[in-house]
């Protein structure tokens, strides 16, 4: 009896041991000196630009170059200064009456594309005999109205310039990172990329940026070359128009429908 006893006693002091023992240990508690993690900092344009190195100076005046021709080329390449009807109007009226003086001051007083070739070949008729003219007419509006179609696409291909030129100097401020992330590596800093973030960053920042400014460029570009080729063959079309009327071997309005003519009774 004092045995049994004496084991009931033994294993009731040792059950509360034994749960003890049986549940999970508590997490470690954070040393002391642990820092907490520095909160991520955020890029900004001048940092962006700081960080591309050399390279986005004249990347940026680059891209200052391509918004200030898209802008004088919208203004410039447009039908309204280029072909504007309210001068073709008025020297369609005065080609069917064969009054070239009238013509003639009609353009002087509206310089433009279309009137400062039609000019020259104002001044090759002969009024004796018009339609013997119209070669000579039409070889000189020819000549002039690609004169004229150059001086814009001068400032048209300033969009070209800066799309071409553009991505090589990103591409140069690749290289000159690249270069600077090597040199770092052969001086030691293999082991640590903060050395390198630097350069890195140069490489990628100048690529991209040269590609920004080279999209828009070369998009722009286009739009303006199509516009003004499509200017130039609405002009060639009322030049033949103009001329036919003024030389009598054709009807100025041959393609329009002959207005009804009404009963009078």
């Amino acid at each position: 009896m004092k045995k049994t006893f004496a084991i009931l006693a033994l294993a009731a002091l040792l059950l509360p041991l034994g749960a003890a023992l049986a549940q999970d240990p508590p997490p470690p508690a954070p040393p002391a000196d642990t820092a907490a993690a520095p909160a991520p900092t955020k890029i900004t344009l001048w940092g962006m630009i700081k960080t591309g190195g050399w390279a986005m100076w004249p990347l940026g005046l680059c891209s200052v170059g391509v918004v200030t021709m898209i802008v004088l080329c919208t203004r410039m390449v447009s039908r309204k200064n280029l072909l504007p009807m309210a001068v073709v109007v008025p020297l369609r009226a005065a080609a069917e009456q064969r009054d070239v003086g009238q013509m003639y001051s009609l353009a002087r007083a509206t310089p433009n594309l279309f009137t400062n070739g039609l000019i020259p070949g104002l001044r090759k008729i002969n009024p004796e005999d018009p339609a013997a003219s119209k070669p000579d007419m039409e070889g000189a509006i020819s000549e002039a109205v690609g004169r004229e179609e150059a001086q814009v696409s001068f400032w048209i291909n300033f969009l070209s310039l800066f799309a071409s030129i553009s991505p090589m100097i990103g591409l140069l401020g690749t290289v000159s990172g690249m270069i600077g992330a090597f040199q770092k590596i052969g001086t030691g800093g293999m082991g640590k990329p903060e050395l390198l973030a630097g350069n890195i960053g140069e490489a990628l920042i100048t690529t991209a940026t040269g590609l920004i400014i080279a999209v828009p460029a070369i998009f722009a570009f286009f739009i303006f070359r199509n516009n003004l080729s499509r200017i130039v063959r609405d002009a060639e079309s009322e030049y033949s128009a103009l001329i036919d009327g003024l030389t009598g071997t054709g009807n100025l309005f041959a393609d329009q429908e002959p207005a009804p003519i009404e009963n009078e009774s």
